[in-house]
């Protein structure tokens, strides 16, 4: 099996990203904001590339600048409106 296949448990995926088990357990309760996950039974697993991949969706490049832009559009949508 590839690196990037590689299956993960709940501990070892959590640890992988930095998070408690617990918190990936409320992100699939919830159904939101998790990374993906693979269920075999009663057995949650995690693919090494799900995460990494999750790990990526929540860069952020330059949060000064993202945040002047995010008012930005808010302002120039609430005149428009």
């Amino acid at each position: 099996m590839a690196d990037d296949q590689m299956m993960l448990t709940e501990q070892e995926a959590a640890k992988f990203i930095g998070v408690t088990v617990h918190a990936l357990r409320a992100w699939r309760w919830r159904k939101q904001d998790g990374p993906t996950y693979l269920k075999l039974g009663a057995c949650v697993r995690y693919l090494r590339r799900d995460l990494e991949a999750h790990i990526e969706s929540h860069r952020v490049v330059n949060s000064a600048r993202t945040s002047a832009t995010q008012r930005r559009h808010r302002r120039r949508a609430r005149r428009a409106a």
